[in-house]
Formats: structure tokens, C-alpha cells, sequence
């Protein structure tokens, strides 16, 4: 339902999908290929991308259901580059949501 009725926005390391939820709380799913590394690394990416959501939802209270997907290049990145990416993301979703494009949604 979020792939065909939400907002999706992508970058160099990551494609996000969004959509409005009714549940007054956000949620979160993580998907990290196996042709980005081994287990560890796959692991790590996870545990950065969580840690930059949980940063950012304190600030942007949107209750959404997010899918976050890595590309390869996301290796490369660190925290702070993920931090970056996510929030430019969300400001779009604020924008959009206050605009009434919600409806719209890609």
C-alpha cells in the first residue's frame, strides 16, 4: 500500500518511501540488499539508518509509515550524510503535507 499510494524520494544513497498513517506514531522498515556487504556491514547500515530516524522524529513529528531501502553506495556514508538525506526528505513530506498534495501522492 505505501509503494503505490505514498510519497517516495530518493538520493545517492537512499530511496524513501512515506505515507500518512493514522496511528499517531511513526513506523519504520529497513530493507538492506545482500549485494551491499556481509552481514556486518548490512547490520551497520541499519543500526546508522535508525539512529538518524530516531534523531530526526523528535524534531519532525509526522506520524508516517517509512520504508527506508540502501543502495550500494550507501557504504560510503556515514551517520551525519544519512542524517542529511533523511531530513531533506522530510521537510519535502511537511511541505507536501501542508500544501494538501497529499492527495496526490505519488
Amino acid at each position: 500500500m505505501i509503494f503505490k499510494h505514498g510519497f517516495v524520494f530518493s538520493s545517492k544513497y537512499l530511496i524513501m518511501y512515506a505515507r500518512p498513517n493514522e496511528l499517531g506514531f511513526n513506523r519504520l522498515g529497513l530493507s538492506v540488499s545482500k549485494k551491499v556487504g556481509t552481514a556486518v556491514v548490512r547490520n551497520r547500515l541499519k543500526r546508522l539508518l535508525r539512529e538518524a530516524m530516531r534523531r530526526l522524529l523528535q524534531e519532525f513529528p509526522l506520524n508516517c509509515d517509512f520504508i527506508l531501502i540502501t543502495r550500494k553506495s550507501s557504504v560510503e556514508a556515514g551517520l551525519e550524510d544519512f542524517i542529511r538525506h533523511i531530513k531533506r526528505f522530510l521537510s519535502r513530506i511537511i511541505y507536501e503535507k501542508n500544501t494538501d498534495i497529499i492527495d496526490k501522492a505519488v
